[in-house]
């Protein structure tokens, strides 16, 4: 599994680095346009879950705790699963895997776009 394992550690030593030092990675939309991508937030969310505090997680960047998070846990999963010859894929292939991908596309550009409509300024990193 050295596909998995290297990811994982990546992952795993890049939340180490965002927990510790609380190091932001800069926004490039943000800094260009003054809006939040769909990921704003996100470091500072990890860094936020990993001092153990998912109410301010939550409030850093809710779309990405409630939906990418998940999602790459079941991917690394289904990416594990694959090298052990247990599954033949790890995306869903065929008229499946488009739906979901254009579902998951569409999901984060609409959380990019709801989150800077003006009302909606709770949801913004």
């Amino acid at each position: 599994m050295p596909r998995t394992t290297g990811l994982i550690a990546g992952a795993g030593a890049s939340a180490l680095v965002l927990g510790t030092t609380g190091l932001p990675l800069p926004c490039p939309l943000l800094a260009l346009t003054g809006l939040d991508c769909p990921f704003c937030g996100g470091s500072r969310m990890i860094g936020a879950l990993l001092h153990g505090d998912v109410a301010l997680a939550a409030d850093l960047n809710l779309f990405a705790l409630v939906v990418i998070l998940p999602l790459a846990g079941a991917v690394l999963i289904a990416m594990a699963r694959e090298e052990l010859g247990r599954a033949s894929r790890h995306w869903p292939a065929g008229r499946t895997g488009r739906i979901l991908t254009c579902a998951l596309a569409g999901t984060v550009l609409a959380w990019g776009v709801v989150r800077n409509l003006p009302g909606f300024e709770a949801l913004r990193a």
